[in-house]
C-alpha cells in the first residue's frame, strides 16, 4: 500500500499542480479579459459623456432660438393686433368714402339724380355735383378753361365789350 501511496502521491501532487496551474491560468485570463472589458466600458462611457455634453449644448442653442422666436411671434401678434385695430378705425372713419364710391359707380352705370339721393343718402347738391363730374369725365359736358388770375378775367371781359 505504501508503494501505491508513493506512486499515487507524485501523481496526486502532479494532478493538484495541474489543477492549480489551470485555475491560475483561468483566473489570470479572466482578470485580463475583465481589465480589457473595463477599458472598453470606460471608452464607451467617455464617448457617451461627450455626446451628452454635445447634446446639452445643442439643446441650449435650440432653447435660445425658441425663446427668440417666441419673442418675434409675440411682436408679430402685437403688430397684427395693432393693424386690426387700425383697420377697424379706418373702416369706421371711411363710411362717407364708401358712400361716394358707391355713388360714383351708380352714376357710371347710369343712375339718375333721385336714385343717388335715395340710395346713397346724398344731399341734392352733392348728387348733382357727382353727376356733373361724371358727365365731364365721360365727355358729355364741356369743361370750362381755367383762368390763371382774376386780372386776366377782367381784361378778357373788357376786351369782349370793346369788340361789341
Amino acid at each position: 500500500m505504501a508503494a501505491d501511496f508513493v506512486i499515487t502521491a507524485p501523481i496526486l501532487v502532479g494532478v493538484i499542480s495541474f489543477i492549480v496551474a489551470v485555475v491560475s491560468f483561468t483566473a489570470i485570463r479572466s482578470r485580463s479579459k475583465a481589465i480589457k472589458q473595463r477599458e472598453v466600458y470606460r471608452q464607451q462611457f467617455r464617448n457617451l459623456d461627450k455626446e451628452l455634453q454635445k447634446s446639452n449644448k445643442q439643446l441650449l442653442e435650440v432653447r435660445s432660438v425658441v425663446v427668440g422666436l417666441g419673442q418675434r411671434v409675440s411682436e408679430q401678434q402685437d403688430l397684427i393686433k395693432h393693424l386690426n385695430e387700425r383697420i377697424s378705425e379706418l373702416e369706421q372713419a371711411d363710411g362717407d368714402g364708401r358712400l361716394y364710391t358707391r355713388a360714383s359707380k351708380m352714376v357710371q352705370l347710369g343712375a339718375g339724380l333721385h336714385e343717388l339721393i335715395e340710395e346713397c343718402e346724398l344731399p341734392k347738391a352733392e348728387a348733382e355735383l357727382m353727376m356733373s363730374l361724371q358727365n365731364k369725365l365721360t365727355g358729355k359736358e364741356k369743361i370750362p378753361p381755367l383762368e390763371t388770375t382774376p386780372d386776366k378775367r377782367a381784361m378778357t371781359q373788357k376786351t369782349a365789350r370793346h369788340r361789341k
